[in-house]
């Protein structure tokens, strides 16, 4: 019985995905530019060929790899879409990505270790500061309507704080208890945000 569209698509999601996992793992274990696209399709059990029906380069899935990790922590920002963040929707962001990497230690071991990399530090910070710059106008946004008196300081004091908080799940995460760290780290920026 021939396969129905529906089912193609989701053969076609799935091996997309076990190319980028197997990629993100090799990259982070071997580094980005000691990994070949030969070695990505030998681990993945793939054919080499079939690699580059996906991806024409090691580069193309880099891209995606980082725009899957952004996708995943910017999408639990402002639900409603409305492009104004509220305390509420500030607090399930923040709640919703420690679940994530929570929940998902390895993967996001390994993105912060491909991350660091000096060769891939460069390309993401570009895609960063284009990425995160609706991110940060909204935190801001909601920093000023909370009352801040400096809220550019308020937003890099509360940014590090979230991102370090979740280098610290990842690199050491039996340091701090997640779950009483990820209230410190909610009601600690919303102290400095409202007390600046």
């Amino acid at each position: 019985m021939p396969k129905s569209q529906e089912q193609i698509d989701d053969i076609r999601k799935q091996k997309k995905q076990l190319i980028m996992d197997t990629a993100l793992e090799l990259f982070a274990e071997n580094g980005f530019h000691a990994t070949s696209i030969s070695q990505i399709a030998k681990k993945a059990k793939i054919s080499k060929g079939l690699t580059y029906n996906y991806f024409d380069s090691k580069n193309k899935i880099l891209d995606e790899l980082m725009n899957q990790g952004f996708n995943e922590i910017y999408d639990n920002l402002d639900l409603n879409k409305d492009g104004i963040l509220t305390e509420d929707e500030f607090k399930f962001f923040i709640s919703e990505n420690f679940r994530l990497v929570r929940e998902n230690l390895h993967y996001w071991k390994l993105f912060f270790s491909l991350l660091l990399q000096p060769q891939v530090s460069v390309v993401f910070a570009e895609q960063y500061k284009e990425k995160a710059e609706p991110l940060f106008l909204m935190f801001y946004q909601f920093i000023v309507s909370s009352g801040s008196k400096d809220p550019e300081k308020d937003l890099m004091a509360v940014s590090s704080m979230i991102e370090g908080a979740f280098l610290y799940i990842v690199a050491a995460p039996d340091v701090f208890p997640i779950d009483k760290m990820e209230e410190a780290v909610i009601d600690s920026c919303l102290k400095i945000i409202k007390t600046n």
